[in-house]
């Protein structure tokens, strides 16, 4: 095989009803993918959902923090995409737009693996992809950075592997470094396509190097700019927001470093291992792992190929990715699948049973839980309840900050917080001693409601000065399923009814703080 991975010529007709034949199964993969999202597009948000969206709607000059007056260690196209949900209708455009992730993502991969080994694997790969990314162990349900960078890493792939082939490559070169780019500005981690690009050149050259005329066809000179073009476009957008380009790098991965010493040294490794054990069983239980081993033992197959070279090295890098992300969630799972799927097709196509067995079982591990989670769509949630109750009870100009962590709280509500962290490790990481915090909650700015999930102390946290601030300034006006609410001294509102909520008389009634 030479290089370029060039499809095999078919008969005319034959390769026209092959190729039909195949994109009917690509589409059909893409329905029912949306078939068992669709029923998920009203459940309660989750808290990355909500808390996005809030950066998002508020997102403009003067704010005073990184994002308006949120700080999230997030970077801006993710702000961006979920801005544009916001603006469309909120969380149900937000589902929507994930919808629309989820089939360009089938599709981009299905096309990828198709140029390589022609339409068996483009139908393989939609059939692997479709089945992933309705997972429920995977966290596909709700949408994260992960699936929105999906497509992208996607098209970038695509765009490379025609490149390995195309008689002038220069503009799908350009094309793959703006997708992985993309992809990067979605979540910081995913640098699939730069991975995959990189390896694929050496890979060329290697099993090229007894052919002078064969040289890599992926022009690196116009990825590279592809690259800067959307880095300087992205920088030229956020600065017109109000932010700094470098106080979002510093954001994207300063702090990642930041995040990960705390975690390990203040005390969350306790906290971390269990939820990395959960990560490992739907690692395992949702067939990635099946099939990540199905690439690994079929390397004999894929040794002389550049593109599945390429692949491997991707899968290999993302599988450190997800283990180094620390906080271990289920979506983290979510970055192995396009390049898992790419590759899986490519080795159903040429035969392998291995491959082909390890997709049929993914696809039923898989694609079987989230057929019958449609049956049990959720339709309220904790968090959904008390910010319902609270925004009932509320008058404008309220505001809200819960500790430590719970926007969705707040996007029930409808109330903004004046403290800028939504999420509980930005708290742990940049603000430990709570600093920060207690300047709100003894300032003129102070939150009207306070809601503590479980207790104030928390690890890696210092907590005294807050626990007095609290007694001193607040009164407890409902508890439901650990949730304690607080409302501000001196201000009166009806006490919030949370489904069977315990209600504390007021101010005269003042309850001891957890």
């Amino acid at each position: 095989m030479s290089h370029a991975e060039p499809v095999a010529p078919a008969a005319g007709g034959t390769a026209r009803a092959s190729w039909r034949s195949h994109h009917v199964v690509e589409w059909t993969a893409v329905i029912v993918a949306l078939a068992l999202r669709l029923p998920f597009v009203a459940i309660p948000a989750g808290p990355d959902e909500a808390g996005f969206l809030q950066v998002a709607g508020q997102w403009s000059p003067g704010g005073g923090s990184l994002y308006g007056s949120y700080w999230v260690d997030r970077p801006p196209l993710l702000i961006t995409l979920f801005q544009i949900a916001d603006s469309a209708g909120g969380l149900v455009a937000l589902r929507l737009i994930g919808c629309v992730a989820v089939a360009a993502t089938i599709v981009l991969s299905a096309r990828a693996a198709g140029i390589v080994a022609g339409p068996r694997a483009s139908a393989w790969t939609a059939i692997t992809a479709a089945a992933l990314l309705v997972a429920p162990g995977l966290g596909t349900q709700e949408i994260s950075g992960e699936l929105l960078a999906a497509p992208f890493v996607a098209g970038g792939l695509l765009a490379l592997v025609q490149a390995a082939r195309a008689r002038d490559p220069r503009w799908l070169s350009y094309v793959g470094g703006v997708a992985g780019t993309c992809a990067v500005l979605v979540k910081q981690n995913l640098v699939d396509v730069a991975v995959f690009a990189t390896v694929l050149v050496v890979a060329m050259r290697w099993f090229g190097r007894r052919d002078r005329s064969a040289r890599p066809q992926v022009r690196i000179g116009y990825l590279v700019a592809g690259v800067v073009t959307t880095v300087v476009i992205a920088s030229v957008w956020v600065l017109a927001r109000g932010t700094s380009p470098l106080d979002v790098f510093h954001a994207m991965y300063t702090f990642r470093v930041q995040a990960a010493r705390t975690i390990s040294e203040g005390g969350g490794l306790t906290h971390a291992g269990p939820r990395a054990a959960l990560l490992a069983w739907a690692w395992l239980s949702s067939g990635l792992a099946l099939l990540t081993v199905a690439v690994a033992v079929t390397a004999p197959q894929w040794r002389r190929s550049p593109v599945m070279v390429a692949l491997a090295a991707t899968i290999a890098f993302d599988a450190v990715s997800v283990a180094a992300g620390g906080a271990y969630w289920f979506h983290y799972l979510i970055q192995m699948i396009v390049p898992l799927a790419v590759a899986i097709g490519v080795l159903a196509a040429r035969a392998s049973r291995v491959a082909t067995g390890a997709a049929l079982t993914a696809f039923v591990l898989a694609g079987a839980p989230a057929v019958l989670q449609v049956a049990d769509v959720p339709s309220s949630s904790t968090g959904e309840q008390i910010g319902t109750a609270i925004a009932a009870s509320s008058r404008p100009g309220d505001t809200l900050t819960t500790l430590y962590g719970q926007p969705q709280v707040n996007l029930a509500a409808g109330l903004a917080s004046p403290y800028p962290h939504l999420w509980s490790l930005p708290v742990k990481t940049l603000d430990p001693r709570l600093t920060e915090l207690d300047s709100v909650l003894s300032g003129p700015d102070a939150p009207t409601w306070l809601l503590v999930t479980d207790r104030i102390r928390s690890w890696g946290l210092d907590t005294s000065r807050t626990r007095r601030l609290i007694a001193a300034r607040y009164h407890r006006v409902a508890r439901h399923h650990g949730h304690t609410l607080f409302l501000l001294d001196g201000v009166r509102r009806p006490a919030p009814v949370i489904g069977g909520a315990e209600t504390s008389p007021g101010r005269d009634g003042k309850q001891k703080t957890p």
